[in-house]
């Protein structure tokens, strides 16, 4: 079998407990999942207990409203404080299961973009240091980390912190959707550039990354980023393993460029996409992604593995990540690293100690199915078409941006 065999949650923007996030393991322990990857920081919350640091959970994993419509219709909220963080206790109970399981658990720290929720705790290392609050939006942001020695100091003791309590060998900084340009917003930081001959901000933030790796490769950790940190200059890109998800293109350019690469796609490997464009589905960030894409899907040869991902900007209830989750996870598994030839077979022999777990599983045959389309945050909406958004996706990726 492959190497890396993982699945990514989200519980930034919303939160889910020590419990179900164990019970999730146990799950995917039954299909040879061996990668858990806990996307902890973000915009919308931060969800790691820092004792060094503590208005990273004090002030960070609070916020006071969540949007409930789609990006693309108009913005409608939900004001009620979401808040909730994993202690060090809560995250060593979770690392002893997965280690009875065989499951690593590898944590997300993202930088220099995707940061409102560290920036709303510790506003001095953010661009023109201004005052954030943690974001109850979705999408983008403009937040950015400043690319001084205070800040590298900082995100040293807290990577140390981070590296203390997760003993995976790797440790994700993400380096994704990053709006550089807003760096050129801070007077300071321009001085910095001038001062170190950096002619765009792309310069800028291959250096930013490089001092992370550094951190990182101190603390006998191995770094990985999302592709766009590579993208932007594969020859002066850092060593980090690639996380692919904008198409096999920019998998195949960094496999070309000696880096470990985990194939992470859009499609067919978000399973917060719809399983069908329905109004009897939950909100969706778009779709579809059909069990049938994900059974046709066929690993590129020399990859470090594969990974499915489960964002959760529309989904805030445990059997709706599961329903969005399961059967596909199991279709993933079956496709890149399974045995035998029939699905439904491979599948049905695993079904019953899911049901033990308490699974909530959408049923293949519709009469059959669980109807949880109450559990959206937000009325129903097409969302974005997979097949467009992978294009631009793709034309992004060739094209070196960061942001899509």
């Amino acid at each position: 079998m492959m190497p890396w065999r993982g699945a990514m949650l989200d519980i930034s923007r919303h939160y889910f407990d020590k419990n179900f996030i164990m019970k999730t393991m146990s799950a995917l322990a039954l299909f040879d999942y061996n990668v858990l990857h806990l996307h902890l920081t973000d915009d919308q919350g931060w969800r790691f207990e820092s004792k060094k640091f503590p208005l990273l959970h004090e002030v960070g994993s609070r916020r006071l409203k969540s949007q409930t419509s789609h990006s693309l219709a108009p913005q409608e909220f939900k004001y009620q404080v979401h808040e909730g963080f994993l202690s060090h206790s809560d995250i060593k109970e979770i690392i002893d299961h997965g280690n009875s399981l065989n499951i690593d658990v590898v944590p997300e720290i993202n930088i220099p973009g995707h940061t409102g929720a560290l920036l709303a705790a510790y506003p001095q290392f953010g661009v023109n240091k201004e005052t954030v609050e943690v974001s109850g939006e979705w999408g983008i942001s403009n937040h950015l980390l400043r690319p001084f020695p205070d800040t590298f100091e900082f995100l040293r003791e807290l990577l140390m912190e981070v590296s203390s309590v997760f003993p995976s060998q790797y440790i994700h900084v993400g380096g994704d959707e990053s709006l550089i340009d807003n760096w050129l917003k801070d007077p300071e930081i321009v001085s910095f550039m001038k001062e170190r001959e950096f002619s765009t901000p792309k310069d800028l933030f291959i250096y930013f990354m490089k001092e992370i790796e550094v951190i990182i490769n101190t603390l006998g950790k191995k770094m990985i980023t999302w592709d766009d940190a590579f993208a932007f200059n594969p020859s002066q890109a850092t060593q980090a393993t690639v996380m692919s998800w904008r198409g096999a293109d920019i998998a195949k350019t960094a496999m070309e460029h000696n880096r470990e690469v985990i194939l992470s796609p859009v499609f067919p490997t978000y399973f917060d996409y719809s399983q069908e464009l329905s109004e009897s589905e939950p909100l969706a960030i778009g779709g579809p992604i059909t069990l049938e894409d994900v059974l046709s899907f066929k690993p590129i040869d020399g990859a470090l593995g594969v990974q499915c991902q489960i964002w959760s900007e529309y989904i805030e209830d445990p059997t709706h990540l599961e329903y969005m989750m399961w059967p596909r996870a199991a279709a993933l598994a079956f496709a890149a690293w399974g045995d035998g030839d029939d699905f439904m077979q491979y599948f049905n022999e695993r079904r019953a100690d899911l049901d033990s777990l308490g699974i909530t599983i959408r049923e293949t045959e519709p009469l059959g199915r669980k109807s949880i389309g109450d559990l959206g945050v937000g009325k129903y909406h097409p969302g974005y078409p997979v097949t467009s958004m992978m294009q631009k996706l793709e034309e992004s990726a060739a094209s070196g941006e960061v942001a899509h």
